[in-house]
């Protein structure tokens, strides 16, 4: 007789975080697991939890001070990444104590993982295509967007490294694709980038226009009877881009 046991999940995208964020986590993660006597098996223990948010504040502050050195810049990055995966980490072995403990009572398993100072996963619904990073790895990045429309399509990548999210890149490198996923390598590691997608496609038979998308936004490039795109020298831009998304390589 097969049996369902609902398992309570901990919230694990710190990735999304800035690094004040970050910090305010890390904190608060320490203050509900510090004189645990259920959580007292972790992966990460507490000291260097502590040691590496104590690393990153200081950081963070010397960079809020007005020190945006690239050297300061990317050390703040590698250590938000070293933080991250140790609050990863962690959140596993509290997911993993919390739903052992309640033996299959959610409410209970719920209630021992926000006590540690953890968050709670959303319900988990369907998946819709979006522009976002699907995932990161040393020196590297999968990037995925929506498709403009049903068919064939071309993809326009451009991305640059940052001094922090929400800070547009200076220089931009661009790419072309077909598809609506792509995977940059060769990346420098423990950087922030920053990453925007437009899409183009073809001229369109009866309407006479050449569509750029980005975002759901589609803007129409005017085309010749002959049915080839035309682009004017005047126009500085003629695509649509999405806003920026913004990740750290590890």
């Amino acid at each position: 007789m097969k049996t369902t046991t609902q398992i309570a999940k901990v919230a694990l995208n710190f990735e999304e975080m800035d690094v004040d964020q970050l910090l305010t986590e890390a904190d608060g993660t320490v203050t509900g697991l510090t004189g645990s006597t259920t959580f007292t098996v972790l992966a990460i223990p507490l000291a260097t939890i502590t040691s590496e948010t104590a690393a990153l504040r200081a950081t963070a502050t010397q960079i809020s001070a007005g020190n945006k050195s690239v050297t300061l810049t990317r050390q703040q990055a590698q250590q938000a990444n070293t933080l991250m995966r140790s609050l990863v980490a962690n959140g596993h072995s509290v997911e993993d104590t919390a739903n052992r403990v309640a033996a299959g009572n959610l409410t209970v398993a719920e209630g021992l993982i926000t006590s540690t100072g953890y968050k709670l996963a959303k319900a988990k619904t369907p998946h819709k295509r979006t522009f976002e990073v699907v995932k990161t790895g040393t020196g590297w990045a999968h990037v995925r967007a929506a498709k403009a429309r049903k068919g064939n399509e071309g993809h326009i990548w451009r991305y640059g490294i940052t001094t922090a999210k929400n800070v547009a890149p200076v220089t931009l490198i661009t790419r072309f694709n077909l598809e609506a996923d792509i995977v940059l390598t060769d990346l420098a590691s423990n950087v922030i980038i920053g990453i925007q997608h437009a899409s183009v496609l073809p001229v369109g038979r009866k309407t006479g226009t050449t569509p750029a998308t980005g975002g759901g936004i589609i803007t129409a490039i005017p085309a010749s009877t002959a049915k080839h795109s035309v682009f004017s020298n005047a126009a500085s831009d003629p695509y649509t881009w999405t806003d920026f998304i913004y990740t750290v390589i590890p």
